[in-house]
């Protein structure tokens, strides 16, 4: 029955507005910014490699799942391309998504940029029927389960841009503002971090982040991450939907490690325990030479 009820809830939203089911999905990951930016790709010179998992809910079939890998370089002194593949399944519902992304960077002074970043790709939304509870039962002639909403392949394309100076950082970003035969989306993700250099050793940055999400709440974010010596962090943070986060990190070398956790609120306490992520990086300071002249300099 509460595996019915849940189903019978996201069909309700779904159907609320010609939208997406979630954009969590577009979301930053644990440290991983560049999940929802596309400025992101163009952050710093090296070749960033990402991978990242997700998982929620108890007690429910086919929990929530987020995949995301992803990758990004400068291949200029003012250019950089990244990709990301993301799957992200909700019980009954899959979306996948496919897209490169082009980051221009302009530099105003001489410890100010700017960068501009595009995206564009393939999203593709499906309806696992065999995923319902009792799918055998169900009318395969419903509409509601043959309706072409659910089941789709779109062209997406989204914008963002990233503003540093000094150790000030400005990100807005909206990852999803075109889709095939959909009305110019209106999410958006915006966050300013601050960074202070508490001593040698030890950086403390503050940092809020604030979501103007679809058919669901606005969501606001405020976090403060400690990081020491630029090997260890710690990333504590609240939600205005009632949440509390904890993540932290470590870098071996090139390699880095994270992992995060948010609490669940009243709401969905009987669906959810909260949400765990592990997210895996690697940096590649030198970049093959091939991947830097794909594009001229300018």
């Amino acid at each position: 029955m509460k595996h019915t009820l849940y189903f019978l809830f996201i069909m309700i939203t779904l159907s609320s507005k010609a939208q997406v089911l979630s954009y969590d999905f577009y979301s930053f990951k644990v440290n991983n910014m560049f999940n929802v930016n596309p400025a992101y790709s163009g952050r710093d010179e090296s070749l960033n490699i990402i991978l990242s998992a997700q998982s929620q809910n108890k007690g429910v079939s086919y929990a929530n799942k987020n995949f995301m890998f992803g990758m990004h370089s400068r291949i200029s002194k003012k250019q950089a391309l990244g990709t990301r593949i993301i799957s992200d399944t909700r019980g009954a519902f899959q979306i996948l998504k496919a897209d490169l992304s082009y980051a221009y960077i302009a530099k105003l002074g001489k410890e100010m940029k700017f960068t501009l970043g595009l995206s564009a790709g393939i999203l593709k939304n499906s309806l696992l029927v065999n995923r319902i509870d009792n799918y055998q039962s169900l009318d395969q002639s419903d509409p509601t389960l043959t309706k072409s909403y659910y089941n789709t392949n779109q062209f997406t394309a989204g914008a963002g841009f990233l503003y540093n100076y000094k150790n000030l950082d400005v990100s807005f970003s909206m990852p999803h503002i075109i889709a095939t035969n959909q009305p110019l989306n209106s999410y958006v993700n915006g966050a300013v971090f601050y960074t202070f250099n508490v001593n040698k050793e030890f950086k403390l940055t503050p940092w809020v982040c604030y979501q103007n999400i679809p058919v669901t709440k606005d969501l606001t974010s405020l976090f403060v991450k400690g990081t020491y010596n630029d090997k260890v962090w710690l990333q504590l943070g609240y939600q205005t939907n009632r949440t509390f986060c904890a993540m932290f990190g470590v870098t071996i070398e090139n390699l880095s490690i994270g992992y995060g956790f948010k609490s669940s609120n009243s709401q969905f306490q009987t669906v959810t325990s909260g949400l765990h992520e592990i997210t895996f990086g690697l940096r590649i300071n030198e970049v093959p030479e091939a991947l830097r002249f794909i594009l001229p300099k300018m």
